[in-house]
């Protein structure tokens, strides 16, 4: 049997990627490893992201760290904003003018981000290069992928799963069985335990609640706490959290951030215990 039918196919596969790759390529040799912003991500203090169909989320950068302000209002995960922020520092290996926009996948932009009033607006994958194309100001880069997979799918996506904010440090904290409070610098608990405590047992018990991350993080969807767990700050403010549960998987809800936060169970036996010693 003749073997033409296959190489003339082959043949045609391997123009056609190559027609793709002149067809979607830049049209002039530039250097590599462009910058495509001036802006330090350290500087910047405002991020809107636009996705098409869905509401914009809004945050900012404020005196205790990224908050959430649109379309919901909720402390931003750190991690999250600050591989948003790599944006400003990618680097492009071609640049080329903003013209024929539409073969890009730019004409009208699936996402855009804007930071400090500069837009970043991301259109198609080149499937040769698999480098993103993504424009600023007057020009069209061709920049790896991973930036516009950093974009949030969900507002809720931007929500920080610690369940307190960096400036709220406990003073005390009230479960319904027991009490651990901070009385003229010294750590407390209520009623008294039956062995001995040291001052560093209760302070890594206290930091356990500081430093809680929850698994996962939602909105409100209502119900009856089983029990109110109240945090006084040392600010003087009080942070009242629900218990929705407290099974194999203890939900904590914020009532004035209305979400609720999960945990594992391991987490949730050791904040929900009793300090021990060693």
């Amino acid at each position: 049997m003749s073997r033409l039918p296959g190489l003339n196919a082959l043949l045609f596969l391997v123009v056609a990627a190559l027609g793709a790759f002149a067809y979607f390529r830049p049209g002039g040799e530039t250097p590599a490893e462009q910058a495509i912003s001036n802006l330090q991500p350290s500087a910047v203090h405002s991020i809107r992201i636009e996705r098409r169909g869905a509401a914009d989320i809004v945050l900012d950068k404020r005196a205790g760290g990224w908050v959430v302000t649109a379309p919901l209002a909720v402390r931003a995960d750190a991690l999250r904003v600050q591989r948003l922020l790599e944006i400003v520092e990618a680097k492009a290996s071609h640049r080329m003018a903003a013209a024929g926009l539409e073969r890009f996948e730019l004409a009208q932009p699936a996402a855009r981000v804007t930071m400090d009033g500069q837009a970043f607006s991301f259109g198609m994958v080149n499937a040769v290069t698999r480098e993103q194309y993504l424009m600023s100001r007057d020009a069209v880069y061709t920049v790896n992928p991973h930036y516009g997979t950093a974009l949030p799918a969900d507002p809720i996506d931007m929500a920080s799963r610690q369940l307190l904010g960096p400036t709220e440090i406990p003073r005390r904290i009230a479960l319904k069985e027991f009490t651990v409070e901070q009385r003229d610098g010294r750590w407390t608990v209520t009623p008294a335990p039956a062995g001995e405590l040291s001052q560093d047992d209760l302070v890594r018990w206290v930091d356990g609640w500081q430093l809680a991350s929850a698994i996962h993080v939602e909105p409100y969807a209502g119900g009856n706490p089983q029990s109110d767990i109240t945090i006084q700050l040392k600010n003087g403010n009080r942070v009242i959290l629900g218990m929705l549960s407290r099974g194999a998987n203890m939900v904590l809800t914020r009532p004035d951030e209305k979400l609720q936060y999960h945990f594992r169970i391991d987490s949730a036996k050791r904040m929900l215990s009793p300090p021990t010693g060693k």
